[in-house]
């Protein structure tokens, strides 16, 4: 007998703040990595979708006042969050979106916003890769 994952029946909805929407989008997306069944994984897509539209809306709207003390430090965190795959799976991620564009079967705006990610990624992978690597120094090349 199957097992139903307990993301697909956690509740949220417009009323729910935007750091757990947030959570909920991690979890969707790191259950969906480990997830076999085909279902499930569209089942967690969904789901995942469902948190996004309900952020997108909010993304430009002041921080609420309850958040803002749990958004506040008295000294910034020594780790920030940053974007920084490998070179391979950087490339891989190019690939996999140029593939999606080339079979012609998304929706216009799909099409649109996947084509930016595409260019976003890309430009990225570029500079990664012509980014100096060696330092000249008194020394010689470091």
């Amino acid at each position: 007998m199957a097992t139903i994952n307990p993301l697909i029946t956690a509740p949220f909805d417009h009323n729910t703040d935007f750091t757990e929407l947030a959570d909920n989008c991690e979890r969707f997306c790191e259950a969906m990595l480990y997830e076999e069944d085909p279902t499930m994984k569209i089942a967690l897509c969904g789901r995942l979708a469902a948190c996004l539209a309900l952020l997108k809306p909010t993304l430009h709207e002041p921080i609420p006042r309850d958040l803002e003390a749990y958004l506040t430090v008295d000294s910034l965190p020594l780790h920030q969050p940053e974007f920084a795959p490998e070179s391979d799976a950087l490339c891989g991620y190019c690939e996999a979106i140029a593939r999606l564009l080339i079979s012609n079967t998304l929706a216009p705006d799909t099409a649109r916003t996947m084509s930016d990610l595409l260019a976003e990624l890309t430009g990225y992978f570029a500079e990664r890769l012509k980014a100096p690597r060696w330092l000249t120094t008194d020394a010689g090349v470091d």
